[in-house]
């Protein structure tokens, strides 16, 4: 009879009192994991969803915001200026897209330093949205603008230059369109004779030709 007093006291003894504790504690932890891994799981789905729909949101307003392609040079004193933009234009009854690459060269006169030589349109493609209407622009048309500036806050000369699109017009009796695109500040360092940066106008002005 000793024996059942004996399992009967220790089950209510104060060590199993204090194990209680333990266990609420451990129980907690493990629904707490649970849960973390619950938000976890919810939150890398998100993340996924995210990122999937990102191209869809932004393709559109992605090329925008891309603009014009930083200059590259491909040889001695000889550059490359991306030509890439959309824009709005009355005259062309809607958007005007044009791709082309501009190539400028340099030479070097003694006692003056670098100065712009030459320009080339080169790969010109471009469009009339309204009636997807075939652009072009003639090479005689492109040309410098008549000046020089010395940038003295960055150290450099720049130049500009300009070129015109034509197109058909954008109804029946209107007239052919026609438009400029201006590039202004186009600056550039050089040393011992050789041009060794090149920052091209972001901001060109296009505008339609009276």
């Amino acid at each position: 009879m000793t024996t059942p007093r004996l399992i009967k006291s220790i089950g209510r003894s104060p060590l199993r009192l204090a194990l209680l504790p333990l266990l609420f504690a451990c129980f907690a932890i493990a629904q707490s994991a649970q849960a973390a891994e619950s938000n976890e799981g919810d939150l890398i789905g998100n993340m996924a969803e995210e990122h999937g729909a990102v191209p869809k949101l932004g393709s559109g307003t992605q090329n925008a915001a891309a603009g014009q392609s930083a200059p590259r040079q491909i040889g001695h004193n000889k550059w490359v200026i991306p030509i890439d933009f959309t824009k709005p234009l009355q005259c062309a009854g809607g958007n005007v897209i044009v791709h082309a690459n501009l190539v400028v060269t340099f030479k070097n006169v003694p006692d003056v330093g670098v100065v712009r030589h030459e320009l080339k349109l080169e790969g010109f493609s471009g469009t009339a949205t309204n009636g997807s209407r075939k652009l072009e622009a003639n090479p005689k048309d492109l040309t410098f603008l008549p000046y020089v500036k010395v940038d003295s806050k960055n150290g450099g000369p720049s130049f500009g230059f300009t070129f015109i699109v034509t197109g058909p017009g954008f109804q029946q009796g209107v007239a052919p369109l026609s438009f400029n695109v201006i590039y202004n500040a186009n600056r550039y360092k050089f040393k011992d004779g050789k041009v060794t940066h090149l920052n091209a106008d972001d901001t060109p002005l296009i505008k339609c030709k009276k």
